[in-house]
């Protein structure tokens, strides 16, 4: 593969790390560590979606706070800030002290924050622990991201492929738990949270340091591939943006063309999401074609259901145009994980993905207010949607011409 950085892939310009090295162990005990490397990347979905059902619960109970306006939409969003903020620390913490303590104890962190909740309440504390657990998530999500290219190699793409599906069969459980639960009460959502705590042991169990190459004293240094990394932040963050116009917006068009309630919504909203796990196993499948491939049908695929869902004039045309947005939403994250991991040495891998976990996240928050842009001035969201989705499939014709045939995203 052609590799951005100079010195990637030069074992003579490796540097020393700070930290001690484990015995290679990519092979022993890959199906433990592939399995809780995956139940660590479903933990930044749990922070999000079980929580959903449980806003109106929220703002009935912190309803006379001076300040509910603000701080309880805060509850389910500032730890997705707080990723997109401390992700390229947390990979710098990784890179530094090693993959293992900065992973282990990030876990530990997301429980305890995760669980506080139960017994807070303090609506600043609250929030407060929710940032906490943003941190945590930000280390999580990185680590385990690098892990997965650390410890797997050229199979990372059978394990990016297990993310995909997991996290969107996760999504759609967890929101349905959440609804349960906030029938109870509005702590009920938070004791999904209880659910880290096997992840966390089976951190302690199958997390160990991966092996990494040993300097040349004579060598020189390595210095942090930033041509790669830049690369990878621009791509991810343009390629969050136009995937996330359809799960941020979908709800409000399917309830606009009489779809029915809430409930009904959801559901139409998880069989979609059938898609998503489709397009997971389509990405295994072709895995081994160039990323310019891959991320040019991952665009027309999302472009194509975009238009189908801006140009529908009935809610079932607008369901078919979102499963197939979600067909190409299963195909373009694995891959551009597969490709980050790919890019970037093992002695910067933390850093590398915590860029990309930045730019991932940076998308979601800049996709809104850009759709609204686009609503304010072409008279209405559809309009905008079509704006979007036509925008897609262009750029979608430009990956194949500008990364070559070489450019393999499991190389």
């Amino acid at each position: 593969m052609s590799r951005p950085a100079a010195a990637i892939g030069n074992p003579a310009a490796m540097a020393t790390t700070a930290f001690p090295a484990a015995q290679p162990d990519a092979i022993r005990g890959e199906t433990g560590k592939g399995l809780t490397l995956i139940f660590a990347q479903v933990l930044p979905v749990m922070a999000i979606v079980s929580l959903f059902p449980a806003i109106p619960r929220l703002f009935a109970h912190f309803g006379p706070h001076p300040h509910a306006g603000l701080l309880v939409p805060m509850i389910v969003t500032i730890p997705s800030l707080c990723v997109a903020i401390f992700a390229p620390l947390a990979g710098w913490a990784a890179d530094r002290f090693g993959r293992r303590p900065t992973f282990v104890g990030a876990m530990g962190l997301y429980v305890l924050t995760g669980l506080a909740p139960l017994v807070l309440d303090n609506l600043y504390l609250i929030v407060l622990s929710r940032a906490l657990l943003g941190m945590a998530e930000a280390a999580i999500i990185t680590i385990s991201s690098a892990l997965i290219g650390d410890y797997f190699g050229e199979r990372r793409y059978r394990w990016v492929t297990w993310v995909g599906v997991s996290t969107s069969i996760a999504g759609t459980l967890l929101i349905a738990a959440g609804g349960a639960l906030a029938d109870l009460s509005w702590r009920g959502p938070f004791a999904i949270y209880a659910l880290a705590i096997p992840a966390f042991l089976l951190a302690l169990v199958f997390i160990e340091e991966p092996a990494r190459q040993s300097a040349d004293p004579a060598g020189p240094r390595l210095g942090f591939p930033w041509k790669a990394a830049s690369i990878i932040g621009a791509i991810t963050i343009v390629t969050s943006v136009l995937y996330y116009v359809e799960p941020l917006h979908v709800a409000t068009v399917l309830t606009d063309k009489g779809a029915g309630s809430a409930t009904r919504v959801g559901l139409i909203q998880s069989v979609t999401s059938l898609g998503y796990i489709l397009g997971a196993i389509l990405y295994r499948r072709m895995h081994a074609r160039s990323i310019g491939q891959l991320l040019g049908l991952a665009g027309l695929l999302i472009g194509a259901g975009v238009l189908v869902i801006a140009l529908s004039p009935t809610w079932h045309g607008v369901a078919v145009g979102a499963a197939i947005q979600q067909l190409g939403g299963g195909m373009v994250i694995p891959s551009l994980l597969a490709w980050g991991q790919a890019l970037l040495p093992i002695e910067q891998r933390g850093r590398g993905m915590g860029i990309w976990a930045t730019a991932f996240f940076a998308g979601l928050f800049v996709c809104p207010p850009l759709v609204s842009a686009g609503a304010s001035m072409l008279g209405g969201l559809q309009p905008s949607l079509l704006l979007f989705g036509a925008l897609t499939l262009v750029l979608a014709l430009v990956p194949p011409f500008l990364f070559g045939r070489a450019s393999r995203a499991a190389a």
